[in-house]
């Protein structure tokens, strides 16, 4: 074998180049289905939003409506239900309030920056149970404060 080239074949070696290779795909732009499923996400995400809120918001007006449909006639009676109505919507805040009793369940009611005032938590947490409190009850009162405590809360 002869290394030595022959006129013609120097001439269409000196053409030849190198590889080139392609430039490196780059992260950005993406592509169309990486934003489709970016879009997904996002409008998914407002979607479980929006859903909650309105869940939380109908709990919240059922419960002040079956609190209005509570009557005062007995005083241990109407204790008793506005007590069961708060457990609810307590459940619904904290997994394990509705099964308080006692000093528990009064200062689960007071806690927080909306809490009961100490006297109607105290009434919820043993007026059912005990004989009636005083003469000084205001159903009326104790309503629009269950009322405040579940707008807030619930």
């Amino acid at each position: 074998m002869s290394t030595q080239l022959t006129p013609q074949m120097q001439t269409q070696l000196a053409q030849l180049r190198d590889i080139h290779l392609p430039q490196p795909i780059g992260w950005w732009p993406l592509a169309p289905g990486w934003w489709a499923l970016i879009a997904l996400v996002c409008v998914l995400s407002v979607v479980a939003l929006v859903w909650s809120r309105m869940r939380r918001r109908t709990a919240r007006f059922l419960a002040l409506r079956e609190l209005e449909a509570i009557k005062p006639d007995r005083q241990e009676e109407f204790l008793a239900q506005i007590s069961s109505l708060l457990r609810r919507v307590a459940r619904r805040r904290s997994a394990g309030a509705d099964v308080l009793t006692g000093e528990a369940w009064s200062a689960f009611l007071m806690q927080g920056k909306y809490g009961m005032s100490s006297n109607s938590a105290t009434l919820l947490a043993t007026g059912p149970y005990g004989p009636p409190a005083n003469e000084n009850f205001e159903p009326e009162a104790l309503r629009a404060e269950t009322a405040t405590w579940i707008r807030r809360n619930g």
